[in-house]
């Protein structure tokens, strides 16, 4: 396969570009504390907070997995209702944010100690950890996927390179550089989407040509040839991913008041749906354009034979979602693993510079361990499917019982994360043996545990308890 030298390019300014905005920010705005490092000192306005968020949530598995492969694999309508649910739930997301943000916390496992105690803090954050390594892993396999179609290269070796950039990123300066290069990022993908899907539809007879050519049982409404439960599985569990995603938490807690914070969720919620939707219709036509290519090379086979104004648009685009959303969730992975784990086990007296010396050589392990475990699942969305029953079994019940329910108790909340985290990685690991989505049975396990054993345990409010939500400005 011959280096295709104009697409190259086109990568290679768009990262150029990045690390200059993010070099100039570390310069200018230092990390001094893990508060600058992490959180932005809490001084971003909602403009670079929304676009921060969106640009997250809106990574690499959406042009190579997500709503881009349900498009292309089982129709239009099972994306379109996919991407509905998760471009609405950050209006749940602010609710549980805010009360987090009042409790001046900055990962959710500081939320289970105050609440569950430490048992819950130290499991939640190892499940956090993995969960977030597994996202990082999907993004890395996305970059390798993008530098394969422009030079040929191995995708194991664009993969490394890649993970050498995303890293790079994340050490100059924590969330302030992040933030202000994913806000960047952010205004330039939707711009990229709707260039690609006029594009595509043009070059292709309009709505009707494209719809001549679809595959049979691919415009069937509501989930054209997906199965309810595999629809299911991804769907709602992304959804419930999102609503308790610690990455997104810590971004709110990045704003500098609850006002920013609110235009901040108008913002995002405006740039996933606009992304989502044309990823979702993008999926759907390039399908006709190339019956055979696999989903995760739909969104880079094209741009490689497209007009070369739009591939440089799509390859740009196509490193600006994975490199905002690869950087970020490693920068959060990295905050569970020092701020919970190492600083609390291994140098309880660490001072502010040695954390931050922490973080950026966490950011480097973790990425190693994201690699490797990449090279284990076939595609995208298989890792997403992962990560996300993970993530939404395991922490998301637990973190809404502990802000929202007065009467959870800690052996609910216990038997919820410990089930929700288990049985995803034994039915992930051991291959799916029964053909079931992991998060099928692992979320109604999860919630019906936390439900029945809080109510068969519950002997009124605790002095915990009281504390808890005294500390949120709630009464009980």
């Amino acid at each position: 396969m011959s280096i295709n030298y104009l697409l190259l390019g086109a990568v290679i300014a768009y990262i150029a570009v990045v690390v200059i905005v993010g070099a100039v920010s570390s310069k200018r705005h230092p990390a001094k504390d893990t508060k600058d490092m992490l959180i932005a000192g809490g001084q971003l306005g909602p403009l670079v907070l929304g676009g921060t968020m969106a640009a997250t949530w809106v990574g690499g598995g959406t042009i190579t997995g997500g709503s881009l492969a349900v498009g292309a694999n089982y129709g239009w309508w099972p994306a379109i209702l996919y991407m509905s649910f998760q471009s609405f739930a950050p209006l749940f997301l602010y609710v549980v944010a805010k009360k987090v943000n009042r409790r001046g916390s900055i990962t959710v496992s500081n939320v289970f100690n105050d609440r569950y105690g430490s048992f819950a803090r130290n499991y939640s954050a190892i499940v956090i950890v993995i969960a977030y390594v597994g996202t990082c892993a999907f993004q890395f396999k996305a970059f390798g996927n993008a530098i394969y179609v422009c030079t040929g290269l191995s995708v194991d070796v664009a993969t490394i390179v890649g993970i050498i950039i995303i890293v790079a990123i994340a050490m100059m300066g924590g969330m302030r550089s992040v933030a202000l290069t994913d806000a960047m990022s952010a205004i330039f993908i939707v711009f990229c989407m709707i260039a690609a899907l006029v594009a595509v539809f043009v070059g292709n007879g309009g709505i009707a040509g494209v719809l001549e050519r679809t595959a049979e049982g691919t415009t069937a409404f509501p989930f054209g040839n997906y199965g309810f439960l595999g629809w299911a599985a991804l769907t709602f569990g992304g959804t419930m991913n999102i609503i308790g995603d610690q990455n997104f938490i810590q971004r709110m807690a990045s704003g500098k008041d609850n006002k920013s914070l609110k235009y901040a969720i108008y913002i995002f919620v405006a740039i996933i749906f606009a992304v989502m939707f044309c990823s979702s219709t993008l999926g759907f036509a390039l399908r006709t354009v190339f019956p055979d290519v696999t989903s995760d090379l739909l969104f880079f086979t094209y741009a490689g034979v497209a007009n070369p104004i739009i591939g440089c648009l799509m390859l740009g685009c196509g490193a600006a979602l994975i490199l905002t959303t690869g950087n970020s969730y490693l920068l959060s992975a990295t905050t569970s693993g020092v701020m919970d784990i190492w600083c609390r086990f291994f140098d309880k007296d660490a001072t502010e510079t040695r954390k931050v010396w922490y973080i950026r050589v966490c950011l480097v392990i973790f990425a190693v361990i994201a690699y490797v475990m990449g090279k284990y699942f076939p595609d995208v969305l298989a890792v997403q499917n992962y990560v996300y029953a993970l993530y939404s079994s395991a922490i998301t019940p637990a973190l809404f019982a502990a802000l929202l329910w007065k009467k959870v108790t800690v052996p609910g909340a216990l038997c919820s994360i410990i089930s929700g985290s288990v049985i995803t990685l034994v039915n992930e690991f051991s291959g799916q043996p029964f053909g079931i989505p992991s998060a099928i049975f692992a979320i109604p396990v999860s919630v019906l545990l936390l439900y029945f054993v809080s109510k068969a345990t519950y002997k009124g409010p605790t002095e915990r308890d009281i504390k808890f939500f005294a500390d949120q400005g709630d009464t009980i």
